[in-house]
């Protein structure tokens, strides 16, 4: 009887709510469906299907002094949380890295064949460094993994079938992000004024002097008064009923993101993306009746006037079609085969 694929998923330590955390969760308990023995190293409180070996006793953002800590202390801590693999790699067949910020460490030390997903961008130098160890790289998009020459790209995947639609018009407009200039909040404030409509922001202030500056200048001043409201801590399960909810989620990102996970969630809620055309935007979502791409902002504020415009059954669709997790989860395997393949 064939042995099974043993894998090891190192997983962010910040939370349940951040993309990088769920997607590295989903592809876990996805891979454990396919019959594939994993074994998830994740901070304690982190719920899955695989076998958990706990990395921190909580996740980051539960930890209750964490506005306390030093930067040398936080640091220590994400690196105990990457590292612990390093003792117990000889039980696995292949490791695979899910948090890039102390990539390298990791995986040049490995003595076990390994990858890294690329959750975020690097810098040109950052990535060279990455590069000059022998594991393989995935990028979220194809136009990344050009750009930066990785092994392969993989769109991330998300469980849709553990997301219950409204295909009724909903309420009101949404946007997800951490509170920057990065996640265009401000656009998304300035499109649902001319719009007229109710706006809900979702998204974690941060404790940055960089970040509460943004928050007090561009944010702050319209809570409320405006018809538009702040919630910085909910669930994941929350925040997709909450998406499902509204009429579309506003995504006016102004620089290039790896991917944007927040738009397959709104597709699987069934409801449509209104944002710009920054990658990797025009990449994913690609057609009129689930998403509306412009950088003008007249554009913008007029889809998000008329939502009638989108059909919120062929969001679903589109999301089950191209985005679920089950499909992430076949392209690993084959990836992971692949490279096991080369080291024999």
């Amino acid at each position: 009887m064939k042995r099974k694929l043993r894998v090891a998923i190192i997983s962010p330590p910040f939370g349940q709510t951040g993309g990088p955390e769920l997607s590295t969760i989903q592809l876990a308990d996805a891979l454990v469906d396919k019959g594939i023995d994993v074994t998830l190293f994740a901070p304690a409180d982190f719920k899955t299907k695989a076998n958990l070996i706990p990395t921190l006793e909580k996740s980051f953002w539960k930890m209750k002094d964490l506005d306390k800590m030093s930067l040398l202390e936080k640091r220590n801590l994400i690196i105990s949380s990457q590292v612990k693999i390093l003792a117990l790699q000889e039980n696995f067949d292949i490791i695979h890295i899910s948090s890039q910020r102390y990539g390298y460490a990791v995986a040049k030390n490995l003595q076990k064949p390994s990858l890294i997903t690329m959750h975020n961008r690097m810098k040109k130098r950052d990535y060279a460094l990455l590069k000059k160890t022998d594991t393989a790289t995935v990028a979220l998009t194809k136009k990344y993994k050009n750009h930066i020459r990785a092994t392969a790209y993989i769109y991330p995947g998300i469980s849709v079938k553990d997301i219950r639609p409204s295909f009724l018009k909903g309420e009101g407009l949404i946007t997800v992000g951490r509170i920057t200039d990065q996640k265009g909040i401000h656009l998304a404030i300035e499109i649902a004024k001319e719009a007229k409509k109710k706006l809900t922001i979702v998204g974690r202030i941060g404790y940055s002097e960089e970040r509460q500056k943004y928050f007090k200048k561009n944010i702050q001043p319209y809570l409320k008064k405006d018809s538009i409201e702040l919630i910085e801590e909910i669930s994941n399960k929350n925040l997709l009923k909450l998406i499902a909810k509204s009429e579309a989620l506003l995504f006016p990102i102004i620089r290039p993101e790896t991917f944007g996970r927040v738009s397959i969630e709104a597709l699987a809620c069934g409801t449509p993306v209104i944002g710009t055309k920054t990658d990797p935007l025009p990449e994913i979502l690609h057609n009129k009746k689930v998403s509306l791409l412009s950088d003008d902002i007249t554009e913008l504020v007029e889809a998000a006037k008329n939502t009638d415009r989108f059909n919120r059954n062929e969001c679903r669709k589109y999301a089950e079609k191209y985005f679920d997790s089950s499909r992430m989860a076949d392209e690993y395997i084959k990836l992971y085969n692949k490279i096991l393949a080369r080291k024999k």
